[in-house]
């Protein structure tokens, strides 16, 4: 068999491996996932993720050296909406912008990652642990993907605006704010899609009478 071959076969052979990896990985994020909402963050331990997972801890450990690294991967893969671009593109800026927040809305607003909102606040306060991994996902220190966007519409002199990160918050708050405090509070029922699309647009419209 020649060099090039060998070559080719090692590449061939080493993709099911990785892909075994992700794999691992998903399924570990899943257990854990449903672990920590349902028993709390401390309360779950590393055998508990393997029993749930099916697999042995050795293989927990090669995939994540601890409950806090699993942890962060976990509210990586939580939070990646926040931060998926935002796509620059020929449409109007008001509607680049209401369907980022409708995109924003169907993730925050939903039962699983109110349910998380729920857990962070429960235990963040009295766990470093959880406090750090929120540190290290920057959370609440902007850099999202709305705040980018609303830089590049700055710079670019669509919207007059000082500070992204301060109007991204107001942007976020002021359409989503009461629907995912109530949902959080269970004071009301979850709002239907109607009621989310018209605080969308009139945050929409005030925000571009203001700065547009």
């Amino acid at each position: 068999m020649m060099e090039g071959d060998a070559e080719t076969r090692a590449v061939v052979t080493g993709r099911p491996r990785h892909m075994l990896e992700v794999e691992r990985r998903a399924q570990l994020i899943a257990a854990a996932a449903d672990l920590f909402l349902h028993r709390g963050y401390h309360a779950t331990t590393m055998d508990d993720i393997a029993r749930c997972a099916g697999m042995s801890k050795k293989t927990v450990y090669q995939v994540f050296a601890s409950k806090s690294e699993l942890f962060d991967g976990l509210l990586s893969d939580w939070f990646a909406p926040f931060t998926a671009p935002i796509e620059a593109d020929d449409r109007p800026p008001r509607q680049v912008l209401t369907e980022a927040l409708t995109r924003l809305a169907n993730f925050v607003l939903s039962e699983r990652q109110v349910l998380l909102m729920r857990l962070l606040i429960a235990e963040t306060a009295c766990s470093e642990e959880i406090a750090a991994a929120l540190d290290r996902q920057c959370i609440g220190r902007g850099k999202g993907a709305l705040e980018q966007w609303l830089a590049a519409q700055a710079a670019s002199g669509v919207l007059t605006i000082d500070n992204p990160r301060e109007a991204a918050n107001m942007l976020f708050f002021a359409a989503l704010g009461d629907f995912l405090m109530r949902l959080l509070l269970r004071k009301r029922p979850r709002p239907t899609p109607e009621e989310i699309k018209g605080g969308i647009d009139y945050t929409v419209a005030a925000f571009f009478r203001q700065f547009g």
